[in-house]
């Protein structure tokens, strides 16, 4: 795939979703398969803050949050990126999402947004195994930080699909090809809302 297509507009697909539903998971997936780059604000804010200084507080997420929507911005302006996938932050607030749809439209760019669903249970499970990962216990990725994420998610006010992330990752990885291609996913394996 090459890096830049001048005769069809940038597609950018946004990742909604609790930490540890497995966005992540699913980006590198979706890359694998379907080509593009993947804008990650964990990694970026990993890379912009020397080790000793990262403390994972809502304001060094915010600079990471800001530096990647610059990188973004730069990337559909100068660039004009096939396929782009945003990853690495729940994007729980309405207002978030609508910044990035907002932004992408900007430079005539096409957005999908695409929310990834367990249940809390399977999350927190998952997020207890990922605690013997130092990273992921100075980043307080921890089953309490998923259930407060999840009393504070707003509901998505623009179209998007649906995906149950209990469901093999290859399941899920199809159903993103075939909405990316515009095709209506069948109700039961992801609804598109």
């Amino acid at each position: 795939m090459s890096s830049s297509n001048q005769e069809h507009p940038s597609h950018v697909t946004l990742l909604v979703g609790l930490p540890g539903v497995g966005k992540t998971t699913l980006a590198r997936a979706l890359t694998s398969r379907g080509g593009g780059y993947v804008l990650n604000r964990d990694d970026i804010r990993d890379g912009i803050f020397p080790e000793a200084f990262l403390d994972y507080s809502p304001r060094q997420n915010g600079v990471a949050t800001d530096v990647m929507f610059a990188v973004l911005a730069y990337l559909l302006d100068v660039h004009k990126p096939e396929r782009l996938i945003i990853d690495g932050k729940p994007f729980s607030k309405s207002a978030e999402v609508r910044s990035l749809t907002d932004l992408v439209s900007t430079f005539g760019a096409k957005v999908d947004v695409v929310c990834c669903e367990a249940p809390l249970a399977e999350v927190q499970r998952r997020l207890s195994l990922g605690l013997s990962d130092p990273v992921n216990r100075r980043a307080k990725r921890t089953p309490e930080k998923a259930a407060r994420i999840l009393r504070e998610f707003e509901p998505l006010d623009v179209d998007h699909l649906v995906l149950d992330m209990t469901r093999p990752i290859d399941q899920q990885v199809d159903l993103v090809l075939a909405y990316w291609a515009g095709y209506r996913v069948p109700n039961g394996s992801g609804d598109k809302q």
